[in-house]
């Protein structure tokens, strides 16, 4: 269905490479969640907010005792997505909640698998279609 407001969850994943002895970490952004929100733009914002202000990453949350809570910052960017720090103990993350409009959507259609190709072996030999 399209001209539907959905809010919109982003987060950010870290990992770790080693490249010639030097060590990088790797940090890039993923659409984790999207939820449809039923009425206006401005019924979207409003739950977007609320999101930012309680929604707790999976790798924030197993530091968390029951009952704690982790400390938060949430920044609003110019585009009107809000940008939240969330930090427990000695770990910190970061993640994006945004406001936006399904305009369109397809299905996936599948097509037709290609014939596999011959073994290596079968070609090296000149057994095999090229």
């Amino acid at each position: 269905m399209t001209g539907s407001w959905y809010v919109v969850l982003e987060e950010e994943t870290a990992d770790y490479a080693s490249i010639d002895s030097y060590g990088y970490d790797l940090y890039r952004w993923h659409l984790a969640r999207t939820t449809e929100v039923q009425g206006t733009r401005e019924a979207a914002e409003a739950a977007a907010r609320a999101l930012a202000d309680s929604h707790v990453p999976e790798n924030i949350a197993w530091l968390l005792n029951p009952g704690g809570r982790p400390g938060r910052q949430v920044y609003r960017l110019p585009d009107g997505a809000l940008l939240v720090r969330v930090g427990c103990g000695y770990k910190e993350t970061r993640f994006r909640v945004g406001v936006g409009e399904l305009i369109a959507s397809q299905e996936e259609v599948k097509g037709v698998r290609p014939p596999e190709p011959p073994s290596g072996r079968r070609r090296l030999f000149g057994r095999g279609s090229r």
